[in-house]
């Protein structure tokens, strides 16, 4: 009697992880399905099904309508085609996500340039790179090398919230008070009173 050994790449544990990933991005519960995808992987890193897995799930971290939109893609893909095609649309998806990535990249690069250089024009800094600095060398030495010479850009309303906090902390209660004094009354919002309570 001949015993045909299994497929090589057939592992029942990593069968039930792709599946079980595949259902929690269905669920959207992009977490686990980012372990379960990953876990398969270390089982099988050439698994092109748990490759497409990892990669809608991350995409999911920040994009969960497009991570829904390719999850379907792929399924139908799969579900409309011989099994003969299974490979060639799973490289097809892999080369779709990883062009997705791509783009995302390019246009994150060229944000960030597009704020340096307004940093610059503005004859400031902005104000994650002045974090930056301030973790390379203190908050207290570096605001005190810049507070003549340079504006500090905000983006984000958070980051000014956090940036007077640093200042109280760090002694500099007068400077967070003219700030906040420069700002009109209707931008007051309750972080900012609680922010003049600390002052």
């Amino acid at each position: 009697m001949t015993t045909i050994p299994p497929y090589p790449s057939y592992n029942p544990r990593k069968k039930r992880l792709i599946t079980k990933g595949y259902k929690a991005l269905a669920a959207r519960d992009f977490t686990l399905a980012a372990r379960c995808f990953s876990l398969a992987l270390l089982l099988d890193s050439s698994d092109k099904s748990a490759r497409i897995g990892v990669l809608i799930a991350d995409i999911a971290q920040d994009f969960p309508k497009k991570a829904e939109i390719f999850t379907e893609l792929y399924q139908i893909l799969l579900a409309s085609a011989p099994r003969s095609q299974q490979d060639t649309i799973q490289t097809q998806m892999l080369d779709i996500l990883r062009e997705f990535d791509a783009s995302l990249n390019h246009i994150s690069k060229a944000v960030e340039k597009e704020d340096s250089l307004e940093s610059e024009q503005l004859n400031g800094i902005a104000y994650k790179d002045f974090t930056k600095l301030c973790k390379a060398k203190g908050f207290k030495e570096v605001f005190e090398n810049l507070i003549f010479s340079t504006k500090i850009i905000f983006t984000e309303r958070d980051d000014f919230h956090q940036f007077l906090k640093d200042l109280i902390r760090y002694g500099f209660k007068q400077v967070a008070l003219s700030y906040i004094e420069e700002m009109p009354q209707v931008a007051y919002s309750k972080e900012i009173q609680e922010i003049l309570k600390q002052c």
